[in-house]
């Protein structure tokens, strides 16, 4: 990143039909013979957050990083309709309205309790699945959403709140993020860019996706960060549950990986894609 320059990838916006709304995208390629890689991201993040990941992984196929509903660019729902299960129905839109047979995925946090949902149910559609940071059930209310700050005056206290909460994040891609991840607030300065629900509310918190891992037929990579809140001893528990899985750690990684560890991250997913 040169001096005061902020740069993306190149990279072409999308918009899907989902089952409630518009869901955005970030199209990173289009060609290649593997499946189209989806990625998805967690609760109040954005495609945005996989930028790095899958600049590295369409030098080679097909990557879309997808906008959860309520989040980026994507529709808010009026009515709060959040579950994962709402979130499953826009992926299986994005995915049937692509036409391909089969696709990859990728998903943190809640965007892999999405993905461990969908392919759950659609084994046959995702040839390949990476579980990255979540596990498959909470012991805490989904009303317990960690305080976090809803208005920014300046960006650069955006830049400075993500630094702090992700400490090992590079450079030019902590800036990227800090930029993208908010909006013009009405009252001036900055908010963030997505559904102020999710500041008092995690549906995701209710779930319990145990008796899926069975489901999962396709081969399985789960991923941890070494400092982290999810368990290693339960990702590698559900590795125990998924008939073809395997589970490693991510050196110097908090729970964004996709920020914190994106070279790291796109080498082991670049690797497990192309077996």
């Amino acid at each position: 990143m040169r001096q005061g320059v902020i740069e993306s990838a190149p990279v072409r916006h999308r918009y899907f039909k989902g089952a409630q709304g518009a869901i955005h995208a970030l199209v990173f390629s289009e060609h290649g013979k593997q499946p189209p890689l989806l990625l998805l991201h967690g609760v109040t993040g954005s495609a945005w957050l996989w930028h790095d990941v899958a600049q590295t992984l369409a030098a080679s196929r097909p990557v879309i990083a997808l906008d959860m509903r309520g989040h980026g660019e994507s529709d808010w729902s009026i009515d709060h309709a959040y579950t994962t299960e709402d979130h499953v129905a826009d992926l299986q839109a994005v995915i049937s309205e692509l036409g391909a047979e089969q696709v990859d995925m990728a998903g943190l946090s809640w965007g892999a309790l999405v993905g461990m949902a969908y392919a759950g149910v659609h084994p046959q559609r995702v040839r390949r699945f990476s579980i990255v940071e979540v596990e498959p059930s909470f012991g805490v209310d989904e009303f317990a959403v960690p305080d976090r700050p809803q208005h920014f005056e300046k960006v650069e206290q955006v830049r400075k709140w993500e630094r702090g909460a992700n400490p090992a994040a590079p450079d030019a891609l902590l800036e990227l993020w800090a930029r993208q991840s908010v909006r013009h607030a009405t009252r001036g300065g900055w908010c963030r860019q997505h559904d102020p629900f999710f500041y008092k509310q995690w549906p995701f918190r209710r779930d319990n996706h145990w008796d899926a891992l069975p489901k999962l037929s396709m081969p399985v990579l789960l991923l941890n960060g070494d400092r982290t809140f999810v368990r290693a001893e339960v990702m590698q528990e559900m590795a125990k549950r998924i008939p073809n899985a395997r589970f490693e750690r991510l050196t110097d990684c908090g729970h964004i990986a996709p920020l914190e560890a994106p070279a790291t991250l796109a080498g082991l997913l670049a690797t497990f894609f192309d077996e």
